[in-house]
């Protein structure tokens, strides 16, 4: 439980810092993610927690979850976005054939598509 709880507040750490890479916010998920796993499987055998066991290590967890997943959220739809900028970039560039970025020595352009 400690663990879980040592997991998300470095998550929020990885997600609050503007330079930190989406890759590392994956790789604490997915870490964090086995944990619950296994809490999960210690719950299906019986074993129960005391409220102070859940108000010491899950409703920080929780609080911190409700602060960044809507952070997540931005950066996924920014991401999203991004891609999909590159995605029509490459579509147009390959219709054009790169005439669109590219200069043309005579001063005209042609509208060939390949």
């Amino acid at each position: 439980m400690n663990e879980l709880l040592g997991l998300t507040v470095l998550l929020e750490k990885t997600v609050l810092d503007e330079e930190s890479d989406p890759e590392k916010w994956i790789e604490l998920l997915d870490k964090r993610q086995e944990v619950m796993d296994q809490l999960s499987g210690l719950f299906v055998k019986g074993i129960s927690l005391t409220e102070t066991q859940k108000q010491t290590y899950f409703q920080p967890a929780y609080e911190v979850d409700k602060r960044i997943i809507p952070i997540m959220d931005r950066e996924k739809k920014k991401l999203e976005s991004q891609i999909a900028n590159v995605q029509k970039n490459k579509i147009v560039n390959q219709q054009y054939g790169g005439y669109g970025t590219s200069y043309s020595p005579h001063g005209a352009f042609f509208d060939k598509k390949k």
